[in-house]
């Protein structure tokens, strides 16, 4: 993989730059970019991989640039690694004593030759676990018996009881615990540790990567897990499940998936002979890991790890080779692709999670180069305890669990406190574990909002859901309750639950707040729905939305779904299929608040009408849209007007060759430059020149 180089200098065409550069591009592991201007380069780091990015700047322009780094790029979680070249290196050292305190950077130092920058890029950092996993025997949890299929159960019930409040909590623990002989893991922490609201989608992929930098941390979880001590690492856990869930932890597109480690004997017996033993009652031979492990896209990788070093005699090479079942969805799966985010994204890794379930399909011995391995191949059984209970021959039933085997092994999981055990009951707990998975299945079709009622909107008539269909206005209105007639009312009332605060109320499109403050309110949906355009029309006090079970399959219609949303100010839409979308007309028409927007998984290829999609989002500075599919499109009207704080936007694989209107697209966007207009569509650009 080459390395992306970046060199902000504003003097490139001297003798000596020009010297240096001719250098820089005859290493092969290199991708070089020059830039004399600040704002283009942030601009084109927007769209790069920082882990695999080096950055070479002049001192005397180092402190603009991290300013508008800052400004412009939102997810520190992995930054590019800096070194500062200068010639005045004393006097610069001198007056930036604090530099390495700064941590949204990796700081490489601060030199004044040459040969001191090739070093720095050349530089490549030890792959990590090298001293780690030599010794390593890995120790699956063997499920012999039928109760202990209960064990995973019960453990997604404990952490899906982990507050936020817990987890900000850890945060704080981790800093001061592992920070202090650990630059990496400071200059991780040191931006999130003391935020208590940090969206959890950012605050997942932070703990991700803390995991694959080499540090203290990484030895302690897993060592703990494997003794069976747990209950410290939940809030971790629980904050990377979340994050799958949410999507901001991509699940591994690849279908088969590697690992090379050493197991003991002793364990290559147990496998073999659990691979043929059959267990009354259960389909397979089923297993399930106590501690987080580690697999790769890449065999090549695998067998490094395999061959490094260790030749102990108790101890057995061994190739894992995973099968992945392609159609596990979000919600159940226990494993996140963390290439992108990773210290060592060489390594391409996939980290599976505590209690991931896997069915050992077969094992053997086979000649690889020098001597013999084994190879063992594994079947990732994410959705497993669910298509158990389903398989009516193997359902368990909660009253012949025997209470004493079933606590004795919840003790030995490490799941609780020995001193908690003798308070659990068993039937209690597996009720709430079914409730519980009748939750995820049932939350396919949810959404979950926020309300702000002030004092002024005490017991009036507040918006808190509208039309699915067109809306007509009648000519003559009676009274408020006919102000708007709906086409499908009927379908509405029959499709719709609607909770406020946990409370069922009659459906209704208003809802009177009796006291001021921020409401909860819960929409479940019986239907898939088709059309959903001016779903939260005028729902002026709406201040947040998680749309991350919201099933939008089917949907054919967005207009106006979020018009006039004036109070909300972040939306993530990453969990939202849009494939079968025509219509996007309005769709964040005047959300004047709106200052985020995730569309980056948008589907737009069905899509025929934008226009005036982001009337009046004022409050936006940054727009990517470089995903989207337009070649269908034959409306843009108006589809930027008064977006009059968009200083970026990214219009790269715009397609207007269908497009028959598109007037005023960028009217009223008085802080958007030309040259910050991302784009090669020429009418595109004689639309901007109008504007």
């Amino acid at each position: 993989m080459k390395c992306n180089v970046i060199w902000i200098n504003e003097d490139l065409d001297n003798e000596d730059n020009k010297k240096y550069t001719n250098e820089l591009n005859s290493l092969n592991s290199v991708n070089l970019r020059l830039f004399k201007n600040i704002d283009k380069a942030v601009e084109h780091m927007k769209f790069i991989e920082f882990q695999e990015t080096k950055l070479i700047i002049s001192g005397k322009l180092y402190h603009e640039f991290l300013k508008k780094f800052k400004e412009n790029i939102i997810d520190m979680c992995v930054a590019p690694k800096i070194i500062i070249f200068t010639k005045a290196k004393e006097n610069f050292l001198k007056n930036n004593k604090d530099l390495r305190n700064n941590t949204f950077y990796n700081f490489g130092g601060v030199v004044d030759t040459f040969q001191e920058v090739i070093n720095f890029i050349k530089d490549e950092t030890k792959l990590k676990k090298i001293n780690k996993e030599n010794d390593i025997q890995l120790t699956f949890e063997y499920i012999d018996k039928k109760e202990k299929l209960l064990l995973p159960l019960f453990y997604k019930v404990l952490i899906d009881n982990i507050s936020k409040n817990n987890m900000d909590k850890f945060t704080s623990s981790l800093y001061d615990e592992y920070s202090k002989d650990n630059y990496n893991i400071q200059n991780l922490l040191e931006p999130i540790k003391n935020i208590s609201d940090i969206p959890i989608e950012i605050l997942s992929k932070y703990y991700a990567r803390l995991y694959t930098a080499e540090s203290k941390f990484y030895d302690d979880i897993n060592k703990d897990l494997g003794l069976n001590k747990s209950e410290k690492y939940l809030p971790y856990i629980k904050t990377l499940y979340e994050g799958v869930k949410l999507k901001s932890l991509p699940l591994a597109n690849n279908n088969v998936l590697y690992r090379g480690a050493k197991i003991s004997n002793e364990e290559i017996r147990k496998i073999k002979e659990y691979k043929n033993k059959k267990v009354k009652d259960l389909p397979s031979s089923i297993v399930f890991s106590k501690s987080f492990l580690s697999f790769t896209k890449d065999k090549n990788m695998a067998n490094y790890f395999l061959n490094l070093g260790n030749t102990k005699k108790d101890l057995s090479r061994v190739l894992f080779i995973l099968e992945k079942d392609d159609n596990i969805g979000y919600n159940l799966s226990t494993h996140a692709d963390i290439e992108k985010i990773s210290f060592i994204p060489y390594e391409r890794e996939v980290l599976f999670f505590p209690f991931s379930s896997f069915e050992i399909k077969d094992i053997k011995e086979v000649y690889n180069g020098n001597e013999n391995i084994y190879e063992i191949k594994l079947l990732y059984l994410g959705k497993y305890l669910k298509d158990i209970e389903n398989d009516k021959n193997i359902i368990i039933n909660e009253n012949k669990i025997p209470d004493n085997e079933f606590k004795k092994q919840l003790y030995e999981s490490g799941l609780i406190k020995k001193e908690k055990i003798q308070n659990i009951n068993t039937k209690i707990l597996y009720n709430i574990y079914k409730q519980y998975e009748n939750d995820i299945n049932n939350n396919k079709n949810i959404i979950i909002s926020e309300i702000n009622i002030k004092p002024e909107d005490i017991n009036k008539d507040i918006h808190i859901i509208n039309s699915f269909e067109n809306m007509k206005r009648e000519n003559k209105i009676k009274n408020k309750e006919d102000d708007w007639k709906y086409e499908n009312e009927k379908e509405i009332k029959e499709s719709i639950e609607i909770k406020v605060d946990e409370k069922i109320i009659p459906f209704s499109y208003y809802y009177k707040f009796e006291k001021e403050g921020k409401y909860t309110i819960k929409y479940k949906f019986k239907n898939n729905l088709t059309k959903i355009n001016h779903l939260f029309y005028e729902c002026k006090s709406l201040i947040n939305i998680d749309l991350s079970n919201f099933n939008t399959e089917n949907v054919i219609n967005m207009s106006s779904m979020f018009s006039n949303c004036i109070s909300l100010t972040n939306l993530n839409l990453s969990n939202i299929n849009t494939e079968n979308v025509t219509n996007m007309s309005e769709l964040f028409y005047v959300c004047e608040s709106l200052i985020s927007i995730d569309l980056s998984s948008f589907n737009t290829r069905n899509v025929n009408n934008m226009s005036m999609m982001f009337y009046g989002c004022e409050s936006l500075v940054n727009l990517n849209l470089s995903n989207f599919n337009t070649q269908n499109v034959t409306n843009m009207n108006g589809m930027f007007w008064t977006c009059n704080s968009l200083t970026n936007i990214n219009l790269l694989n715009f397609n207007t060759q269908n497009v028959k209107n598109m007037s005023w697209m960028f009217g009223g966007c008085n802080s958007l430059n030309k040259n910050k207009l991302i784009t090669n569509d020429d009418k595109i650009l004689k639309e901007f020149d109008k504007k």
